[in-house]
């Protein structure tokens, strides 16, 4: 009997059935002995089939559009972060993707086949990945070719992923006894049973929910069990959202008026310069060219979660050699790569950068500088520093150059950040800004069946422990062999050390006699599976700048013992078995704990929940924050800060009078020398509005003897970009209300719901509580 190997679950697929596809293909049709997953043979008559994208006797669709985007929005709406990105997967022609804007959720299309009607301006890039909240793909699944392939895919954009696709009915009927097959189409090459669908979420360690036939969810999230039934049956219950239409209805507009209007288009770039690309931050990805380590992970994982943020539009990554991994929604330029041999000319290449872009920050993955542009230090570690390295190697020269260079620091953790602190004392601590590192989402426990692959490919028959890094002398291996040394039973047990460089020192294998160790090279997502395969990870690090491993191994359910260094605490808080780094004996015992069922699930519990304070989202924000509170460093920000929006367009003596009046009352109050006065120069050039304030300025030395200069902080405040004003805003006391002031500048810098008065209060007894409590 013809049979072919089953395109979801590999089993063997017997011959079910034959039909006519489009009135005179005669096709076979497969099912799985398995999982009953029904498939037909190579569907070599597709191209005619989709001469249409959508099929002519689809009269449903508006209807099924309209009926799923209520439903969807329930789910959406209580189940999931609704104010995230959302995409519909196979969108059509864009029905519901219009809908669902329609409706306030922030929607995109793709697909592959069929022209995007009514959601123009809406369509995803297909090349980025992990960035939508959820996918929908409904009466899509039952066109997939190769099913696992397009699942894969969709997983790629997200973990959860809603969608339509009818079951194939309890009595197993054959393409004629079924409507579903639509067989004067062609296009229904692939039926599912709900029994398809469990083994799918198996594979991915997905949970599956269905309502039996039609709607199902494959997610990350643990849901009750009748949650379908009961989002079905409100699904008209009314959502507190606002909808998108309007907003997308005034991007259509300006994008059309830019198509039919030079002279507009010139006018809104200059918008777009000052507001969209300003300020400009560079980042240097040095570190791509270097080497592909935890760092080079690190800022793959920043710029992912950038690229989908306002943020991207600051940003210019230095691409060394084109080394940089390419992210959509990334700027890029491309520069010479970095020599040790030749660092006075990189800085002088790196200034003449910043000058041509108009930097006004620089951040650098590893080490490097510019010779004038303010720079931002991001601090890894301090190794060389606390465990007494070379510290004239050019790594750790350039190091030096960098903290000495910098305005502004940011370090991966507050052990490392104090480290920092302790080493240049003129740093002070509470200036640094801590951002821990996140765990990528691969990183997560692996089902039964993806361990035993992983064991079977690399000829793991016993238990094992793992090591990661091994090499290194700081994270002290050396511990861990000679108290395994001593396990009584250690002969049941291998050894997995990876991120070693694929040598293990001699003197290390004399203590593992009758165990295999495997020097391993893994992929990221191996790894995650070494790791939820582990009895434990097995840490005894002297020092650690983050302590990756350790975040990694909770995330995928591995128990871990460790040592209470520099930042591991941070990163394992209560859910690892601490060590001495020089105590065998503890560890020995450890090794034997770990082994308990009880110990296992208090770790693994413990190490689970602990992993979820981590997030690169939260990293991202974190660093992305303090990088533009840089650029703001020149306001010389004090603890008191007020601002006035000083309308430059009227007469030069009503603005001088007003504003003497005003900096007199500042400067002579007691607290003016803990305050900082913010002036906007939005519709006056930096130069006119300096020259001004320096008449007023003397205006008050002559006729009042009064030197406001040495009482008080005055800062101009010019071209700011929205996320500037977004930092700067939280950060400002008051606003002095002026007779004459620039209403248009006041609402570009959304500042009129700050706190505000009138000079006069200055004077009133009462003003201590306004403003210095």
């Amino acid at each position: 009997m013809p049979h072919q190997c089953c395109k979801v679950c590999k089993s063997d697929s017997h011959l079910f059935a034959q039909s006519i596809l489009l009135g005179k293909h005669k096709v076979d049709y497969f099912q799985c002995s398995n999982c009953e997953f029904v498939q037909t043979e190579e569907p070599y008559w597709l191209e005619e089939a989709y001469s249409e994208a959508i099929a002519k006797t689809d009269v449903g669709l508006v209807f099924r559009n309209n009926s799923l985007s209520l439903q969807a929005a329930n789910i959406i709406f209580r189940v999931f972060n609704h104010e995230a990105k959302f995409l519909d997967y196979g969108g059509g022609y864009g029905m519901f993707v219009r809908m669902m804007r329609d409706l306030g959720f922030d929607f995109y299309w793709i697909d592959k086949f069929c022209t995007n009607l009514f959601a123009k301006g809406f369509e995803a890039n297909k090349y980025t990945s992990n960035s939508y909240e959820l996918v929908t793909a409904f009466e899509v699944f039952e066109h997939f070719i190769n099913p696992i392939e397009e699942i894969e895919n969709i997983l790629k954009f997200s973990r959860n992923i809603l969608f339509s696709t009818e079951l194939l009915p309890p009595n197993n009927p054959k393409p004629n006894e079924w409507w579903y097959y639509t067989l004067h189409e062609g296009q229904h090459i692939s039926i599912y049973t709900l029994n398809t669908l469990s083994i799918i979420a198996k594979k991915y360690n997905l949970n599956l929910y269905s309502n039996g036939f039609s709607l199902h969810l494959l997610t990350e999230q643990k849901l009750y069990p009748e949650v379908f039934n009961d989002f079905q049956i409100n699904h008209t219950e009314a959502f507190n959202k606002q909808s998108l239409l309007q907003s997308d209805y005034s991007k259509a507009v300006i994008s059309l008026i830019n198509i039919n209007n030079a002279s507009f288009v010139n006018f809104n770039k200059q918008v777009s310069d000052s507001n969209t690309k300003k300020p400009t931050v560079l980042v240097d990805g040095v570190f791509f060219q270097l080497y592909q380590t935890g760092i080079a992970r690190v800022w793959r994982s920043l710029l992912e979660q950038w690229s989908n943020s306002y943020f991207a539009n600051h940003i210019l990554v230095l691409d060394r050699a084109n080394t940089a991994p390419k992210i959509n929604g990334i700027r890029y330029r491309t520069i010479a790569a970095y020599d040790y041999n030749n660092t006075e000319a990189d800085k002088q290449m790196l200034q003449q950068i910043c000058d041509e872009e108009e930097a006004e920050l620089f951040i650098s993955s590893y080490y490097t500088t510019p010779i004038e542009t303010a720079s931002v230090f991001m601090a890894y570690d301090m190794i060389p520093e606390v465990l007494r390295g070379n510290l004239n190697e050019p790594m750790w020269r350039e190091k030096y150059n960098g903290i000495k260079h910098a305005s502004a620091f940011i370090a991966i953790s507050e052990n490392t950040a104090k480290d920092l602190s302790i080493c240049f004392t003129e740093i002070p601590l509470e200036s640094i800004t801590v951002a821990h590192c996140g765990v990528d989402s691969l990183f997560s426990p692996a089902s039964v069946d993806d361990i035993k692959g992983f064991k079977y490919k690399y000829g793991i028959d016993k238990p094992y422990f793992l090591l990661v890094g091994a090499g290194s002398g700081y994270k002290n291996s050396i511990l861990f062999f000679q108290a395994f040394y001593q396990l009584v039973i250690g002969y049941g047990f291998d050894i997995i050390c990876t991120g070693s460089g694929g040598v293990l020192a001699p003197e290390l294998r004399t203590y593992t006699l009758g165990s295999t160790i495997h020097l391993l090279k893994l992929s990221d997502e191996e790894l995650a599976l070494a790791y939820s395969g582990a009895v434990a990870l097995v840490y005894p690090s002297k020092y650690e700048g983050f302590g990756m491993p350790v975040l990694e191994a909770m995330a995928c359910g591995c128990p871990v013992i460790t040592c209470a260094n520099s930042s591991i605490p941070e990163v394992a808080g209560d859910a690892a078995i601490y060590v001495q780094d020089d105590d065998v004996n503890a560890l020995v015992n450890a090794l034997c704990e770990v082994q308990k069922p009880s110990i296992r699930y208090s770790l693994i519990t413990a190490g689970l929940a602990q992993a979820k304070k981590f997030s690169w989202t939260k990293m991202a924000q974190t660093i992305s924050s303090a990088l533009i509170n840089t650029t703001l460093l020149s306001l010389n920000l004090n603890e008191i800060n007020l601002i006035i929006f000083p309308d430059w367009l009227q007469p030069e003596e009503l603005i001088g009078l007003e504003l003497q009046r005003l900096m007199k009352a500042i400067a002579t109050h007691p607290n003016s020398e803990k305050t900082t006065l913010l002036i906007d120069t939005g519709n006056i050039t930096s130069e006119d509005a300096e020259l001004f304030l320096s008449s007023v300025v003397m205006n008050l030395l002559v006729q009042e003897d009064l030197d406001v200069t040495e009482r008080l902080e005055i800062s101009l405040v010019q071209n700011l970009a929205d996320i500037q004003w977004s930092a700067l805003l939280p950060r400002i006391h008051a606003r002095i209300l002026l007779e004459y002031e620039d209403k248009n500048a006041l609402i570009e810098a959304k500042a009129e719901t700050l706190t505000s008065y009138e000079i006069e209060v200055f004077s009133e007894a009462q003003a201590e509580q306004f403003f210095f409590a």
